[in-house]
């Protein structure tokens, strides 16, 4: 492993690259301190392998643990701070793009939960399992490839989340407890891949969301109780939207809302573009 620090002092980079023990794994193991800083920038890039992203109550921004196979990836930690802001970069470099498996990279990183956050994952051929619960993010933006996973917000966010962006490719992926994230607007954009997107949990206003589904196929949860307004647009000739249990009216063409929902204040907007795919909503408690 070699180690490089470069001025500043607060820069701490860590890139482990061949070495004679190459054709063993190996284990890597940081804390991140935050160094006086208040808020937190996150931007993680992985390519392929598994990676497992959850929280905790700790004073270090992040805890990272990953194991490797030194032949075929190089791991990248990246952490600086600049006027009160922490900037924290992880990623996983690919040096042999053949025969790349779970048990030759997996990262296990855990996030603390004290600090305001912006984060931005991008992902490639990957298993994932995301529990972003109860971390105060303000901005999330997911990029994910031919991956399968999870993603979780099992405890809500304590922020009030302005943008929650994923694009998705083809990708099995389920979303769970979409609510508890707190955002004003979600924007997903799925390829030829199979999503379930579960917007149960706790709203704290009007909540945006948009979703573009093109070849592949979405179940979309909504929950009971929150007043909701849908807008399908027009029709494709391939594509379908089923409604099920539910007891909305259509006000206009492609447009169908819960009774009370002009005079609530917690309440979804959900748009809908359809191309060839398939989506089913469902109301649950």
């Amino acid at each position: 492993m070699l180690l490089r620090i470069s001025a500043p002092a607060i820069l701490i980079i860590f890139v482990l690259t061949f070495s004679a023990s190459a054709g063993r794994m190996e284990h890597l193991s940081e804390k991140i301190d935050a160094e006086d800083a208040d808020k937190i920038e996150v931007s993680i890039e992985f390519g392929a392998g598994e990676i497992i992203l959850s929280s905790d109550d700790m004073a270090e921004v992040a805890t990272v643990e990953v194991d490797y196979d030194p032949r075929r990836i190089e791991c990248e930690i990246d952490y600086h701070v600049r006027r009160g802001t922490g900037h924290l970069h992880l990623e996983s470099i690919i040096r042999r793009k053949r025969n790349i498996d779970t048990e030759k990279n997996l990262w296990e990183v855990v996030l603390s939960n004290r600090y305001p956050m912006v984060l931005e994952i991008e992902a490639g051929a990957c298993d994932a399992e995301m529990d972003l619960g109860g971390i105060p993010i303000t901005e999330l933006s997911i990029e994910i490839g031919a991956a399968s996973g999870e993603v979780d917000f099992s405890r809500p966010n304590p922020e009030r989340m302005v943008d929650f962006d994923v694009d998705a490719g083809a990708a099995s992926l389920e979303f769970r407890n979409l609510g508890n994230a707190n955002f004003e607007r979600f924007n997903f954009d799925g390829g030829a891949g199979s999503f379930e997107l579960d917007f149960r949990g706790e709203y704290t206003g009007e909540s945006e969301i948009s979703i573009d589904i093109g070849l592949g196929s979405a179940e979309i949860i909504l929950p009971k109780g929150i007043p909701v307004r849908i807008e399908t647009g027009e029709p494709g000739w391939f594509s379908t939207v089923d409604f099920h249990n539910d007891d909305l009216d259509e006000v206009r063409d492609g447009i169908y809302e819960s009774e009370d929902f002009d005079e609530a204040d917690i309440r979804i907007i959900l748009e809908l573009d359809v191309g060839l795919g398939s989506v089913d909503i469902y109301f649950k408690d």
